[in-house]
């Protein structure tokens, strides 16, 4: 049996869907810049775990079960809650910075980058629908069309995730030198505005 489509397919989903400079971006950036290239690849791996398991939901028919009222809007509130909060902690960081980028600080361990990542990317489960309706197109076009060219596409779906948050993790630690404290901090209350603002998204979509 030919894995290759649905593994190819599921890394290029991965990839194009992390792509953007979101929220979870914006977090993998700030975290190479202050504490260098580890917590930033920690946070691909959280980032590339959440997406592999709300694919799995997904593809499980999970998503179905957003379109009870109550419970889309439970899960909206409750990920802008958390969204908001990470993005507010980011602010704080923006004033708070103190010297150089390169001047040692308070280290942050890679578990805590994870568990960050963890937290932020599952916080928007409407994501679920998106990976069900992307299972369903490549069921159609016989991408999937078994249990293992599934279980394929969802390694695959990992795989481009972990493979965007390294990229942008190595070329912010290549570039993290010339940064200055002042510039880290503009990235700090970017990426803390970005995320609060993504998090009020959420609890619109939720109450809207």
């Amino acid at each position: 049996m030919n894995l290759i489509p649905a593994l190819v397919a599921g890394l290029g989903l991965g990839f194009l869907v992390a792509l953007p400079l979101g929220p979870i971006g914006l977090l993998c950036v700030r975290s190479v810049l202050s504490n260098g290239l580890v917590p930033g690849i920690a946070i691909g791996l959280g980032a590339a775990l959440v997406d592999a398991v709300y694919a799995a939901l997904g593809l499980a028919g999970v998503g179905k079960l957003l379109d009870v009222p109550v419970l889309r809007t439970t899960l909206g509130l409750a990920g802008a809650v958390v969204m908001a909060y990470l993005g507010f902690r980011s602010v704080r960081s923006a004033f708070k910075a103190k010297g150089a980028v390169d001047t040692e600080g308070e280290a942050v361990p890679a578990w805590t980058a994870f568990r960050t990542a963890l937290t932020a990317t599952a916080a928007n489960p409407a994501t679920i629908g998106y990976w069900a309706a992307a299972f369903a197109a490549a069921s159609a076009a016989n991408v999937t069309g078994s249990l293992a060219a599934s279980v394929a596409m969802l390694v695959g779906v990992a795989c481009g995730t972990l493979l965007w948050f390294t990229t942008l993790s190595l070329g912010t630690a290549v570039f993290r030198r010339w940064f200055t404290s002042r510039m880290l901090q503009g990235v700090d209350l970017l990426a803390g505005v970005g995320v609060m603002f993504f998090g009020g998204f959420l609890a619109y979509q939720a109450i809207g």
